[in-house]
């Protein structure tokens, strides 16, 4: 064969779309349809992946654009489940998606045992898919009181060994390349095995050898007449694997990357006249978009196209050869480097603080004025625990794309080598057809069924009313809001709400007089549940078999005071991160600042008895709310400027009656100052907080109405062990600290804290998009001593 890099002088390298023809032009016109609706596609990155009892799950969630590879701003809402291993879901959670990201917390509580877990996450709108756009992960969980010692069992050697021809099938006197894949009854490869290839006589024709992974190829030439078989040895045994899939007549196809183009050889050996004679077409899609250009082998059995690599897509190209009829008979993935950004972190700086350690990185060629996000896992150097088969990168451009599940898939997009690059080929030719299934394409398009979501929808039907005007009371992530509905409406609805774990809708009629009653009305949502995802699952790799807890001899022992002394540690956490609050809230005003906590006394009062005894009288007589200064700042105005919740109040008739069960905190500045001709009666700032509200009791007008599903606040990571930290064990399955929002400053800098354990090394795991939509993944080690 003539090199291809000679050919290249005969060649047009310029992609010309096929000829028009009934079965092509069905053929594009099915994809077009098929691709129509964008996709989305998600990404978790957990803090961890095996978990002891007590623990938390802390994890970050990246919605992207399938096509674009950019944050998905439509999703507002995502589902996040955890299932063990019969499929039952132990644990979910709906979190919010601001800007494509999300974060949350899920506690390893009583609810979990000893076992494998899946972690799957996904939005309502990849139920209209069958695609695998949706996140999935293994957990493992390890509960001390019940697991001695978990050890790799010795079982009898299952060995799965697969030799792949590229594009599908081999030719008898075609030289063709052959992938190479083996692994074990759980799907991880043998690494790093040497086998060779003998033809009927015993005699050597090609040899391989595998990576770490059990990844490996060679080049074969069959000849008629030889049947061709691979051996290799796994612990002292010998195996002896045919190779399959070599046929006398048919179509090959071969890739070679030129460095800044492609070539794909096509050899034919078509024994029937009209098999020759057709025009062939072949496809390249990303999943979202399609190109096509004419093959023929009427004037020669091969066909060589060269495609300029600007001319493909970035990230995965589905190479597809069609006969006339439209029935693809070859498939072939590749990946494309080019315009693919993935940044590395630079060397992080540490500062010892207190108790704590302070560390400070930033990411290579990070601009600070575009939006980026980052999640930091911190974990003991010696860590088991993290063994995540994918990042941020391989998730989203290499798992949507191929039918098997993929080992250490991460390990071909972070710190990328042109030895990377090949291996990444050599994995692409063991996967054989993507997931695109060409039948499904070209008959059964998507059914838009399922919206974006974005928060929670209410839809208020009025009983009966004797007003126009109803008031709804705000929430962590909402504003109170007055509502006005016409002389017939019935109905009135809001979307975009967010109510986070136990809040409520609290809704009043609000009368002509400006007094509140209970409202006669029913209220409906939407969402109502997390719905179940019922498309065709790809399955997952577990995590890898170790010895956990091998260091132990009596594992419950580490755990001696575990939870009494993670309750204890909560409880102060909780008072000291209350401190902190008031104190920052009393420094921030010129006023006062009263915080009443649960336990407040005053939260039984009304706000007019409240501040009667702050230098104001206040009188509820006849039904309004009047209020005066007692020694105002202008003798022109003794009325005070109040503000609810932010909201400037020019009618205080809300506040007739007001209970101060729902109030977090009240700031009184008396002198006026910063509110111009408002202050003459000082300024009343009154903040709330729904979730302290009492329910509907006796009078109250305003009714809470209980909310079916709610978002999942997100909380802070907050690790139990340190307290029973025990050398090895601590350092193999403990986790230090999880950041899942690290801020980027002015100067592309980001900066956390965690609890200095006197671990002398660590490693850092960091995920994360920078300059608006390119990928962040890295790890790093850091030595503390």
């Amino acid at each position: 064969m003539k090199p291809l890099s000679c050919l290249l002088l005969f060649l047009v390298l310029n992609t010309v779309q096929a000829q028009n023809s009934p079965v092509n032009d069905q053929i594009i016109f099915s994809f077009e349809a098929y691709s129509k609706l964008p996709r989305e596609v998600v990404f978790v990155h957990l803090n961890k992946s095996v978990f002891i009892k007590g623990e938390s799950i802390g994890y970050k969630a990246y919605v992207l654009d399938k096509d674009t590879k950019k944050r998905s701003l439509e999703t507002k809402n995502l589902y996040c489940t955890v299932l063990d291993d019969q499929k039952k879901v132990i644990k979910k959670q709906l979190i919010k998606i601001e800007n494509g990201t999300g974060s949350g917390l899920i506690k390893v509580d009583s609810l979990f045992t000893t076992g494998t877990y899946n972690f799957k996450s996904y939005t309502n709108w990849m139920r209209n898919f069958e695609e695998p756009n949706y996140f999935e992960q293994s957990l493992t969980i390890i509960d001390p009181e019940e697991t001695a010692e978990i050890k790799a069992e010795e079982k009898k050697l299952k060995v799965d060994a697969q030799f792949l021809p590229e594009s599908g099938h081999a030719l008898i006197g075609i030289n063709s390349i052959f992938g190479v894949i083996i692994k074990d009854e759980e799907g991880f490869g043998f690494p790093f095995l040497e086998g060779t290839v003998e033809d009927t006589n015993g005699k050597m024709v090609a040899s391989f050898t595998t990576n770490s992974f059990g990844i490996g190829r060679f080049a074969l030439l069959p000849k008629e007449g030889m049947n061709y078989h691979a051996t290799f040895t796994i612990n002292n045994e010998n195996f002896k694997i045919p190779i399959d899939y070599i046929e006398r007549q048919g179509i090959t196809c071969t890739l070679q990357d030129l460095r800044d183009k492609l070539g794909l050889i096509f050899n034919a050996k078509l024994n029937v006249p009209s098999q020759r004679e057709q025009t062939y077409m072949l496809t390249v899609h990303n999943g979202d978009s399609i190109k096509a250009v004419d093959i023929s082998f009427t004037q020669a059995p091969q066909a060589i196209k060269v495609f300029p690599k600007t001319d493909l897509y970035p990230g995965i190209n589905v190479f597809t050869l069609f006969d006339s009829a439209g029935t693809p008979i070859l498939e072939r993935l590749y990946f494309n480097h080019e315009d693919i950004a993935i940044h590395e972190a630079t060397e992080p700086e540490i500062q010892f603080v207190s108790d704590s350690v302070e560390v400070t990185f930033s990411v290579k060629g990070i601009d600070p004025k575009y939006y980026n996000t980052l999640s930091v896992s911190v974990l003991p150097q010696a860590t088991e625990t993290y063994k995540a088969h994918h990042n941020l990168p391989s998730y989203t451009l290499l798992n949507p794309y191929v039918k098997g599940p993929i080992e250490n898939a991460s390990y071909y997009f972070t710190n990328r080598t042109p030895r990377k690059a090949y291996e990444l080929d050599n994995l692409l030719i063991t996967q054989g057809w993507s997931s695109y299934q060409w039948n499904t394409v070209r008959t059964a398009p998507p059914t838009y069924l399922h919206d974006f979501e974005k928060g929670i929808t209410y839809i208020v039907t009025l009983n009966d009313r004797n007003s126009n005007e109803f008031f709804i009371s705000p929430t962590a992530n909402n504003d109170s809001d007055f509502v006005t509905v016409g002389e017939e409406q019935k109905i009135f609805s809001k979307d975009n709400f967010f109510p986070i774990n136990d809040e409520t809708l609290g809704v009043a009629e609000v009368g002509k007089n400006g007094q509140w009653s209970q409202p006669k009305i029913f209220v409906q949502y939407k969402p109502t549940f997390i719905p179940p995802l019922t498309i065709n699952e790809v399955s997952v790799l577990d995590n890898k078999k170790s010895q956990l807890l091998k260091e132990t001899e009596n594992p419950a022992e580490s755990f001696e005071g575990f939870y009494q002394v993670q309750m204890l540690d909560e409880v102060l956490l909780l008072e000291e991160s209350k401190g902190k609050r008031i104190e920052k809230l009393k420094n921030s005003t010129v006023g006062n600042v009263d915080v009443f906590e649960e336990d407040d006394w005053r939260r039984n009062m009304l706000l007019s008895t409240y501040l009667s005894s702050r230098g104001y009288a206040v009188d509820e007589t006849n039904g309004v709310f009047a209020i005066v200064a007692r020694n105002p700042n202008s003798l022109n105005n003794a009325t005070p400027a109040i503000f609810l919740d932010g909201v400037l109040l020019t009618d205080f008739s809300l506040l007739y009656r007001f209970y101060m069960d729902a109030v977090d905190y009240i700031e009184i500045n008396m002198s006026g100052v910063g509110g111009g001709i408002r202050g003459g009666g000082g300024i009343i700032k009154i903040v709330t907080d729904p979730l302290r509200a009492r329910r509907n009791e006796g009078g109250l007008s305003l009714t809470n109405y209980d909310i079916p599903l709610t978002f999942s606040s997100d909380k802070r990571f907050y690790n139990p062990m340190y307290n029973t930290y025990n050398g090895t064990f601590f350092n193999t399955y403990g986790a230090l600290d999880w950041h899942p929002n690290v801020v980027i400053d002015t100067k592309g800098k980001g900066t956390f804290r965690f609890f200095n354990y006197g671990i002398p090394t660590i490693k850092l795991f960091i995920e994360g998009m920078v300059n608006d939509d390119e990928f962040v993944s890295d790890s790093k080690e850091v030595k503390l001593q």
